[in-house]
């Protein structure tokens, strides 16, 4: 009986690779102490939170490469939800107000590229299809709370709850009896 490797095998890294990440780590380590010691001595906003975020989002996308999942949906997904923290971290901590309408057009546009991704290839992408589907229902479970929520409606919240809607449809409508099989997979139901 033949076993198939459906992880992917452990590259070595060259030894100037692993320096340049061992002084990355040291460098972000440092000013992951400092910031919120300079943020305190000076006062004001607490802007070393965003640094901090900043700092925790560069290292997980750029310098530490998942070898599980590690595909351009699963990225992109990874990509904007941390986004959107950052955007709404600025947002309260240093200048409110604008969150709620400029997060949703950075959510739909990330939401289309994603799609593009998705659905050029389906038949490769399916497997990658689950972090898709968890985001698009996150964002349109989300918009339409806000919707009801807020007492003004915007434009950036309707367009993201339809964009999300149609996503999930559509990708519902092609996947069919292989979105059961992926979700049976994803979560071992029987």
């Amino acid at each position: 009986m033949d076993f198939e490797i459906v992880y992917p095998h452990i590259k070595k890294h060259s030894i100037a690779m692993l320096y340049v990440r061992t002084v990355f780590g040291l460098l972000f380590l440092a000013a992951a102490a400092v910031c919120p010691v300079v943020n305190l001595i000076l006062g004001g906003k607490a802007w070393s939170v965003i640094v901090l975020w900043s700092l925790y989002m560069v290292w997980t996308l750029v310098l530490k490469a998942p070898l599980v999942e590690r595909n351009l949906i699963s990225q992109g997904v990874k990509l904007l939800v941390m986004t959107v923290i950052l955007l709404i971290l600025i947002d309260r901590l240093i200048y409110p107000g604008w969150a709620a309408f400029v997060v949703p057009i950075v959510a739909y546009g990330a939401l289309i590229v994603l799609a593009v991704l998705f659905f050029v290839n389906v038949s490769k992408q399916r497997h990658n299809v689950m972090p898709l589907i968890i985001l698009t229902a996150l964002a349109a479970a989300a918009s339409a709370v806000a919707l009801f929520v807020f007492s003004e409606t915007r434009w950036p919240m309707i367009v993201l709850a339809s964009t999300a809607a149609a996503l999930l449809i559509a990708t519902a409508f092609i996947l069919k009896t292989r979105l059961l099989s992926e979700l049976v997979k994803r979560f071992h139901i029987k």
